[in-house]
């Protein structure tokens, strides 16, 4: 057990390697070494995404610097967008983008729930450029299927982003076979590296309809990025400084997925998560959502009667040195939220956790 131990839903504990590489002095960001591990890091984006062919950004910034990104270079004011919500990400989404003057439409089911389909098929007979969707939203502990919302969308011309911020490394998100066309995602949940980089993926067919010319801005632009991957890409491919121990942790991090195998990492998220539900149901635990749709990277769980839920997160960080996070929303003071990714997804760690848990009902 380590000091401090992080079953929030991220930032997770970091693997010892990916400490190492904090720990180095510090390099430059660019030059021979540099232009390697970017390109490594590319590749191994396009892997983790299951996107062969995609266009892939390191991009410095936290997960919602990812989706400005997106927001900026493929949408424009005045477009129509349609928003899948069933919890407080996808309300955060629609807050984040109504900010870039689109009309933002918000198809919302109740949190815990699924997405309304029908509520979206018919949000989707009015003209749309986009649909936008998390796939894992961690404020209620649910997988949102991204199928039907793809088909859907795609049937009405709508391109397809898809918010993968606490999925990517952790649960099947097969981006090209499902015809995803934008996804984003942070650093710091399932590929387990320090918080700071948010990795994001364009389509090869998103990207061809867009004229650059037409992107207002440039850090978060990204077709920036992709001409100084272009045009600078033999020392410099990156269009700001990015620090390097950061980036090179992350790089390793990316490493330590690509060797233990998406199939076998996805398994692992599922076995432990298993777990945590089945020792959390011992104690009178119920997650938020039905069984069908629970996550297997974050749980959210509403305590026993007599058990309150800010006391409970109290006393594991003040008792036994262990975080777990509370609600959000209206769920704020009635459920606590445990996450299962990356590092956290280890089958005596969540023993350890369910000791502790124990002790403290």
């Amino acid at each position: 057990m380590e000091p401090g131990l992080l079953f929030i839903p991220g930032p997770v504990p970091l693997p010892p390697q990916v400490r190492d590489e904090l720990a180095k002095p510090a390099m430059p960001h660019y030059g021979d070494a540099w232009v390697k591990a970017h390109a490594e890091t590319r590749e191994m984006l396009r892997y983790a995404w299951s996107a062969p062919d995609a266009h892939v950004f390191p991009i410095a910034g936290p997960g919602h610097a990812a989706l400005e990104a997106i927001g900026y270079t493929f949408l424009r004011p005045g477009d129509r967008i349609v928003i899948v919500s069933n919890g407080f990400f996808g309300d955060r989404t629609h807050e984040v983008l109504l900010t870039h003057r689109v009309k933002a439409d918000l198809v919302s089911s109740a949190w815990g729930s699924a997405p309304d389909l029908a509520a979206l098929r018919t949000a989707l007979k009015t003209p749309a450029k986009a649909v936008v969707v998390v796939h894992n939203e961690t404020s209620t502990g649910v997988t949102n299927s991204l199928d039907p919302i793809v088909e859907a969308a795609h049937a009405a011309d709508a391109f397809v982003i898809v918010d993968a911020v606490s999925s990517l490394g952790g649960l099947p998100l097969p981006f090209a076979k499902l015809g995803i066309d934008a996804g984003f995602s942070a650093s710091q949940k399932c590929i387990a590296a320090p918080a700071g980089i948010a990795p994001v993926a364009v389509s090869r067919s998103l990207w061809e309809s867009t004229d650059p010319k037409s992107v207002e801005g440039w850090y978060l632009n990204l077709y920036t990025w992709d001409r100084y991957e272009r045009e600078w890409g033999d020392w410099h491919p990156t269009p700001t400084t990015i620090s390097s121990n950061l980036f090179y942790a992350f790089h390793r991090a990316l490493k330590l997925l690509r060797e233990e195998g998406l199939e076998a990492r996805f398994a692992r998220h599922a076995k432990v998560a298993a777990r945590l539900r089945a020792g959390l149901a011992e104690l009178g635990f119920t997650p938020v959502g039905p069984p069908a749709i629970l996550s297997n990277t974050v749980g959210c769980f509403t305590p026993p009667p007599g058990v309150d839920s800010a006391r409970l997160v109290r006393r594991l960080k003040d008792e036994h040195d262990i975080y777990i996070s509370g609600g959000l929303g209206p769920l704020r003071g009635k459920t606590i939220r445990v996450g299962t990714m990356g590092t956290q997804a280890d089958p005596e760690s969540i023993d350890w956790l369910l000791k502790a848990v124990r002790a403290s009902v």
